[in-house]
């Protein structure tokens, strides 16, 4: 009896003082407890995967092997890829990296071949030679990128 009282009260203590927290602690402390950013193109590829039907860890593991690159790099590239071509959306590129981790396909942003596959793949575009000349000036700025976080 004396053990549910105090279950009951801790209860209820907990939910009290839940309430009644700032909402910006708790944007705080869950922005220190979560383990990685939410809005970074792996745990979006990985959200991805996982709403498709693919087991979280298994989601998270294969974007890991086949999205190459770090975090911070791939986001960078992602922002270079955004602001350079003004056709393609960021969630294309979530789609695109995410079929391409699916069927086991290294995805490497900064390689002039997946950017093409990109293009063509998420917007059915005509390559041009002026579009061929964009992407590949977005291949070199990507790769020029890897060495200034490797430092």
């Amino acid at each position: 009896m004396k053990r549910e009282i105090i279950v009951f009260t801790v209860l209820i203590t907990n939910i009290t003082f839940a309430s009644v927290l700032p909402s910006e602690v708790r944007e705080t402390v869950d922005m220190r407890t979560s383990e990685k950013k939410p809005h970074s193109l792996s745990s979006k590829v990985a959200t991805n995967l996982y709403e498709r039907g693919l087991d979280e860890d298994v989601a998270k593991q294969k974007v890991l092997k086949f999205l190459k690159n770090n975090e911070y790099m791939n986001d960078l590239m992602v922002q270079n890829i955004l602001k350079k071509f003004d056709k393609i959306q960021m969630q294309e590129i979530v789609s695109y990296v995410g079929n391409s981790v699916l069927f086991e396909k290294n995805v490497d942003l900064s390689n002039y071949e997946n950017l093409v596959a990109l293009v063509q793949k998420t917007k059915n575009l005509l390559l041009d030679t002026v579009t061929l000349e964009k992407i590949k000036t977005i291949s070199c700025e990507n790769k020029r990128m890897q060495p200034l976080l490797n430092v």
